[in-house]
Formats: structure tokens, C-alpha cells, sequence
């Protein structure tokens, strides 16, 4: 008798509650000009580093510079890294 594949029933995805922390990992506020948060957000956004979407609910950080919240990003935290490399901070 022939083997029957079935499908396993498609269950939807949720992505989690946003998580929120009161400040990003240590090397990533590097330079002074910028807020620097970890967040998982529940909607896509695109990296200015890498022209990437970041998926919902994947962490990633959100990079404010002082006195300009209108300018705020969305960067995946290696694309952070390089472009503070870039900027001539080193990552500890």
C-alpha cells in the first residue's frame, strides 16, 4: 500500500509582545549623540544599514539621536556594529 504524505496543519504565526529594555547592550551606545534601545517590534521595518527588512518580533535596535526623535531608525544590531566601526568607535 502506497505511503500517504500529509501535511502537518498549517498553524498561523504570532509574533511575540514587543520587549522592551531600558537600555541596548553596552557596545552599542558607543557614541554619546545617540539613545540606543533593544526592542522586538511588531511591525517590519527596513535597516538604513542594509536596506533589510527586520521581521516582526526579531530584535533589533532603534537609534534616536539626541534632540531629533522625528529621526529615530530601526537597525539590525550587526548593521549598528558596522556602522559604528564605520564611524571609528570600536565594539567591546
Amino acid at each position: 500500500m502506497p505511503r500517504k504524505n500529509r501535511r502537518a496543519p498549517e498553524v498561523p504565526l504570532t509574533s511575540p509582545a514587543p520587549v522592551l529594555r531600558e537600555r541596548a547592550p553596552a557596545w552599542a551606545g558607543a557614541d554619546e549623540g545617540y539613545d540606543v534601545r533593544e526592542v522586538a517590534g511588531d511591525k517590519p521595518y527596513i535597516c538604513p544599514g542594509c536596506d533589510h527588512p527586520i521581521r516582526p518580533g526579531l530584535r533589533h535596535l532603534v537609534v534616536v539621536p539626541v534632540g531629533d526623535a522625528d529621526a529615530r531608525r530601526h537597525w539590525h544590531s550587526k548593521c549598528w556594529g558596522s556602522e559604528l566601526r564605520r564611524r571609528g568607535f570600536n565594539r567591546a
